[in-house]
């Protein structure tokens, strides 16, 4: 039921509520596995649901047929939890240094865990699914994170903070979908793929190579996109009824969005390289760009009926394109200073 190298495995220790940390300064927690749940925390809002999820796994393990826990602390970790059918759970914690991570749960009711602090993290998860889950909360260093799940409730969490963060994450067709990876500083990246039905996704980063690169593919889309600072990049795909909001703070920004049907597009800008593009193919789009300071560039194309476009930029080489072909479109450019040039096509 658990392969690999599992310190601290206990098969029979009860565990009771089970919270979450957020950062390696949450990592207040006793070493005797029976006492996990002593966890401090001081970060959680969004990721109640999953806590709940996973805390209510934990005080019923007892009468599930699958479970594990696992416990490291120091020095050239490595852990590997497998679990076939049932109604898995599972948690992997780790400390410090050689951090690897790895659950693999196939088919039914699922939820993980992960949990890594400092020094080579990795984590690896793949439920081949039903109720799905996970979480990996990463702290410090070489920061890397891949979550699979294939199909039904899924639900997923990705944060990592400092270092060469990474995180990709894939749910799969059917699925009911939700996601949120937040990363924080250095070598950010990170690739959502969702797959039809349920969709949502947010990704979060803040400091240095930011790049995200989203996917989505059918039904009730919903995208939230942030960046912060240094290198950004976004490139959204979605299809149906899509929404993406996305900011983008300082820097290299740019941005690249392709939706569908009465699909909604808000993008803000700020200062630097900034560049955006935004192909909306359909009936009933909206798409709204705010730009300010630097290299400004935006293009907006909409196929199809009763489209609206705003363009709204601030100073440098400016320039706006909106193509809108179709009926009861409505295009609106404003710019400030500077290079200006704005084209308006409508037919």
């Amino acid at each position: 039921m658990v392969g690999g190298e599992a310190a601290g495995y206990v098969a029979h220790a009860a565990p009771q509520q089970v919270r979450i940390p957020q950062s390696s300064a949450d990592w207040l927690w006793e070493q005797d596995v029976n006492h996990y749940p002593e966890w401090s925390y001081t970060m959680f809002n969004k990721k109640t649901l999953l806590a709940l999820l996973i805390s209510a796994a934990a005080a019923n393990a007892m009468a599930a047929s699958s479970e594990a826990y696992v416990d490291q602390d120091g020095n050239n970790q490595q852990a590997t939890v497998t679990q076939e059918g049932g109604d898995q759970f599972a948690l992997v914690f780790q400390d410090g240094e050689g951090n690897i991570g790895t659950t693999y749960q196939a088919g039914s009711d699922n939820l993980s865990g992960v949990y890594q602090a400092g020094n080579m993290n990795v984590a690896a998860v793949t439920q081949s699914s039903t109720n799905s889950g996970s979480t990996v909360v990463q702290a410090g260093f070489a920061n890397k994170a891949e979550v699979l799940q294939v199909a039904t409730n899924n639900t997923s969490f990705v944060n990592q903070t400092g270092e060469a963060n990474e995180a990709f994450v894939t749910h799969g067709g059917g699925g009911s979908h939700f996601s949120e990876v937040t990363q924080n500083g250095i070598s950010n990246d990170a690739t959502l793929k969702q797959g039809g039905n349920g969709n949502w996704s947010f990704i979060t980063q803040a400091g240095n190579d930011n790049k995200a690169n989203v996917g989505q593919y059918g039904n009730n889309n919903l995208s939230d996109v942030s960046q912060n600072g240094n290198d950004n990049v976004a490139t959204v795909s979605q299809k149906d009824t899509g929404m993406v909001y996305a900011d983008q703070i300082g820097t290299g920004n740019e941005l690249l969005v392709t939706q569908g049907d009465l699909a909604v597009a808000e993008i803000l800008q700020t200062g630097e390289f900034n560049d955006v593009e935004i192909e909306q193919k359909g009936s009933g789009n909206y798409a709204n760009v705010d730009q300010y300071g630097q290299s400004n560039n935006t293009d907006i194309t909409q196929s199809g009926t009763d489209n609206d476009a705003y363009i709204v930029q601030g100073g440098v080489s400016n320039m706006a394109v909106a193509m809108q072909s179709g009926v009861g479109d409505l295009a609106s450019i404003i710019q400030a200073g500077s290079n200006n040039m704005a084209t308006v096509t409508q037919k």
